[in-house]
């Protein structure tokens, strides 16, 4: 041998360029750390330090280090550094100036004699190619004296790092809410029926016009409600409007008496007790006038009309306003006012409670008989990827549309289905509760936006909700993927 101990593999960790790891015998003259080994774009960085003690060379010998990037059924090697002995060196030199030297282009030539250690970095970039995925980087050891070349094994460097093939998809946890039992489901059956009565008059006609229709509605609205099995009626309520023409104080007579009539009317058609009925009036619905004239581009001098409704005036004055401009008026007069002059009624019921299977009925026929919760139960007596538990939630949120807990559920349903547009509109209504906190945070993560995820989680997590724990160790690995992914940009 001609090295004056034995050369014994020294391996070094593949890892960051800030932080190196080592496994080497105390014997080893040759130390190599990787501090970067990665694709890049369409380049393969290569980034390592080797340290060479010179000392332990003899004057004759050399050593030839050669990096190979090794895949599974392919090699390539880089230029080599080669590192002479003292008397290796001066043959090296002398080949070189009588233009002797036959050999492949060498990274660095180093002269031993000059100093006891080397350090070289090892730093190139080289084409990348698909059969370097997943593969290696090594150093083959040459080691050369008295004529002869003995090969040692192998050093490693370190693992190939490329960008994964896809990013890492979080895996959202869930925190439903269970909505609160209604104490009693309180419902109410509601329309508007126009009747039409003898001008000045409180006397219904049933045969006047299209008055039998219009009091048919009202008429098999209570006996829909009266004939349900499932339910107790509890009162009915009617109100009559009059339409602002004419003195206040004479639409104040027609529309109390018109709506005394309806009751009158109602009450021998059924046989409710007089105090189940629950009757008021408007003399002149001037809401009603301002809500259709604010949307009727038709009315002429529509501002100044506008001006008159919204003015503190009494109703007569401002009546005498309108008749001041007569092409006005007679417009809203036809086209307005027969529309304000109407009925409206409402029946009110307690419904009964109903069994799960009874529940999976009802949804389908009636369902706003079922209270939340009672549909919360239907939903989940069912397989959570089917599409009857589907259907249960957006029932739920269509009869309470308005209702925090069932925008919630359905927002965390649309979270499930990855429905990110669905599921913002339902968040709009979901309210500020922890789990509402939560579902938003599960959002932001989904859709990207880390950072506002995190704070909303971590509130969440604050506040008690524990799923928010699981998902804020997604959030983590979903960082630690970007990080990776960004480190290949």
């Amino acid at each position: 041998m001609n090295l004056k101990i034995y050369l014994a593999v020294a391996l070094f960790a593949a890892v960051t360029p800030a932080v190196s790891a080592q496994t080497k015998t105390a014997e080893s003259p040759i130390k190599i750390a990787c501090n970067n080994l990665q694709k890049k774009g369409d380049q393969l960085l290569i980034d390592a330090t080797v340290k060479v003690q010179t000392s332990l060379l003899e004057s004759k010998s050399a050593i030839e280090l050669t990096p190979v990037v090794e895949g599974a059924n392919q090699k390539e090697g880089l230029p080599s550094i080669l590192i002479n002995g003292k008397n290796s060196q001066k043959v090296y030199d002398r080949k070189k100036a009588l233009g002797n030297l036959n050999e492949p282009a060498r990274y660095k030539v180093i002269d031993a004699s000059k100093q006891s250690e080397v350090t070289i970095p090892y730093t190139m970039s080289i084409p990348w190619e698909a059969w370097m995925k997943g593969g290696k980087l090594t150093i083959a050891q040459d080691i050369c004296g008295c004529c002869k070349k003995e090969p040692m094994e192998p050093m490693l460097v370190g693992a190939i790092k490329a960008a994964p093939e896809s990013r890492y998809e979080v895996q959202p946890h869930y925190a439903f809410i269970t909505p609160k039992a209604e104490t009693e489901k309180h419902r109410a059956e509601v329309g508007t029926a126009y009747l039409i009565f003898p001008v000045d008059k409180i006397v219904i006609h049933p045969d006047l016009y299209n008055n039998a229709s219009e009091l048919a509605k009202i008429n098999n609205t209570i006996n829909t409600v009266v004939n349900d099995k499932n339910v107790k009626v509890q009162g009915v309520q009617l109100k009559g409007f009059a339409s602002p023409e004419s003195p206040y104080k004479h639409n104040t007579y027609l529309a109390d008496g018109r709506v005394k009539a309806l009751k009158e009317y109602v009450r021998k058609q059924h046989e409710f007790k007089d105090s189940f009925y629950t009757i008021s009036s408007e003399p002149e619905d001037w809401a009603g006038f301002k809500a259709q004239a604010e949307v009727d581009n038709n009315i002429p001098s529509k501002d100044k009309v506008m001006e008159i409704i919204n003015s503190s005036d009494e109703p007569d004055q401002k009546e005498a306003k309108l008749k001041a401009m007569p092409e006005a008026y007679k417009y809203v007069l036809t086209k307005i006012f027969p529309s304000l002059r109407r009925s409206e009624y409402r029946v009110d019921y307690v419904v009964r409670e109903f069994s799960v299977e009874e529940g999976r009925e009802i949804i389908k026929t009636n369902p706003k008989q079922l209270s939340l919760s009672e549909m919360f139960a239907v939903a989940n007596s069912y397989d959570t990827k089917s599409a009857e538990y589907k259907n249960v939630f957006a029932t739920a949120v269509k009869m309470f549309p308005n209702d925090p807990v069932a925008n919630l559920n359905s927002a965390i349903l649309a979270l499930r289905e990855k429905d990110l547009d669905s599921a913002a509109q339902y968040l709009e209504k979901a309210g500020n509760s922890p789990e509402a906190v939560h579902a938003r945070g599960i959002w932001n993560m989904l859709k990207g936006n880390l950072t506002q995820a995190k704070t909303y989680l971590e509130q969440a997590e604050a506040a008690g909700v524990k799923e928010a724990t699981a998902n804020l160790k997604e959030l983590a690995k979903k960082e630690a993927d970007n990080a990776i992914f960004d480190s290949f940009k």
